[in-house]
């Protein structure tokens, strides 16, 4: 398995939050995975539910070589993220590097315009019309499927976003199986909804609390 480095999440106005937080929450909590979090500069970035967020980087001051995962979350209005030339720029230059590239939604057209899609197949929260629409977008490695991964590209439809977070983890490296990731039951026992920690776990939890004080 290789070295798992950190991942990149790039922001972009009118973001989808919960799109990614499967992935991002897991990488971080489950996994201890660094994920910085990038923009074009360092304005605030308002997510498409209105969340404020700020940047921890700014595109060019990514080295790519640091990161093993670049993740793009969808957005409902495309239009500023499509008209970012440091972002179509930094996403080229993706295209030279070993690195699994995730985009989920209407973000794979970021990856088209950037020439990344030419010879990839891709699905994604894609209208038809935007095929006529969109001369870079290329209609025929179009895939009608929930996911799809093609070398070291995955897309995936916004509503697939457990399925995507799956995905992602699983090319990592950093599980061997993820089948069970965000299952929900339809019943529970009430020793299911119980929860000891360990003596030791305890511990840290009370330190990390009391060093909070």
């Amino acid at each position: 398995m290789l070295r798992m480095k950190k991942v990149l999440c790039i922001i972009y106005p009118n973001f989808s939050l919960y799109e990614i937080t499967a992935l991002t929450s897991t990488l971080a909590l489950s996994f201890d995975v660094t994920i910085d979090y990038a923009a074009s500069d360092h304005s605030m970035v308002v997510s498409e539910d209105g969340l404020p967020c700020q940047p921890t980087k700014t595109l060019d001051q990514i080295r790519i070589e640091e990161y093993s995962c670049v993740i793009l979350p969808g957005m409902v209005n495309i239009g500023p993220a499509l008209q970012d030339e440091k972002l179509i720029s930094f996403l080229k230059d993706l295209g030279e590097q070993d690195i699994i590239i995730a985009a989920i939604s209407s973000a794979p057209l970021l990856l088209a315009k950037a020439g990344l899609l030419k010879d990839t197949k891709y699905t994604g929260g894609i209208w038809q019309n935007f095929f006529d629409y969109f001369e870079f977008l290329p209609r025929e490695n179009f895939q009608p499927k929930v996911l799809v991964q093609d070398k070291q590209i995955i897309t995936a439809i916004g509503f697939a976003h457990q399925e995507f977070a799956r995905k992602v983890i699983l090319s990592l490296g950093l599980a061997e199986n993820t089948d069970n990731y965000f299952k929900e039951r339809n019943d529970y026992s009430e020793e299911d909804l119980i929860f000891t920690l360990s003596d030791q776990d305890f511990d840290q939890v009370k330190r990390s609390i009391e060093n909070s004080l």
